[in-house]
């Protein structure tokens, strides 16, 4: 009888952390932000002039300030741009084939691997930051205290339609006790966004409130879908109704 309470007992406490670790993965708050980016491709944040200037002094204000700055992780995917024939017909066409990155990290060494010169034919598509790295987060069943994503609105060819040119998530752990929006403020003006936009939100619980909606994790956020249930391009950026779901902390005007 000893062996089957130690062993009841044991069970409880596994059941007991692993039912915690959920919950601190979905409840977890943060101030959080999207940032809408001017339509002109020159201004975009993955060339390497405007991040150095223009983009990682004020991120990097805001991932110094978590105790994993060691331990911050990166992800970026671009690609190169190659002519290939296709066996089927013998017709030339461009193929988009994965740069491999390697490792990266928050540091200068990393930012040259995943940012691009401003008259290179390759094509970026996305960028993504933990803090503490995503390994981290799931060894510790705890989503990172800051969060950042940069996504480009374009196509591989540019023949989409776009409202805004890039399209930015910003997360900050309320536990943190960062005041963020300062910061954000400062960077929003420096590149003139079209809108920055800032609530509250948990991690991972689905949320509707007005006319957004947000059906997955924070590291799910994007573009499409989020906005009366179609893609935020297929609206006028000046229709977009942001107060009072948002709070608007710069606006292109």
């Amino acid at each position: 009888m000893r062996l089957i309470k130690q062993f009841k007992d044991k069970f409880l406490n596994l059941y007991d952390n692993f039912t915690n670790a959920d919950s601190s993965w979905e409840n977890r708050e943060y101030d959080f932000y999207l940032i809408f980016g001017q339509v002109d491709y020159e201004k975009s944040p993955w060339i390497k002039t405007n991040w150095k200037s223009n983009f990682e002094p004020y991120f990097d204000l805001l991932v110094k300030q978590s105790e994993f700055l060691k331990e911050t992780g990166v992800r970026a995917t671009k690609c190169k741009l190659e002519k290939r024939v296709s066996k089927k017909d013998n017709k030339e066409f461009v193929y988009h084939s994965d740069l491999k990155l390697g490792r990266l990290k928050w540091n200068e060494k990393s930012h040259e691997k995943w940012t691009m010169s401003d008259n290179t034919e390759n094509y970026f598509l996305d960028f993504e930051l933990w803090s503490p790295i995503w390994t981290i987060c799931e060894k510790r069943q705890c989503p990172p205290e800051i969060y950042i994503s940069i996504s480009n609105q374009r196509d591989f060819e540019n023949k989409r339609h776009i409202e805004f040119g890039y399209f930015i998530v910003v997360a900050i752990a309320k536990s943190l006790n960062l005041d963020s929006r300062p910061i954000l403020k400062k960077l929003s003006e420096r590149i003139n966004s079209k809108a920055t936009i800032l609530k509250t939100r948990r991690w991972g619980k689905p949320e509707k409130a007005g006319n957004w909606t947000f059906g997955n994790w924070i590291q799910d956020t994007f573009s499409s879908d989020i906005y009366k249930n179609k893609n935020l391009h297929s609206f006028q950026f000046e229709e977009l109704e942001f107060e009072p779901t948002w709070e608007v902390v710069y606006r292109d005007k």
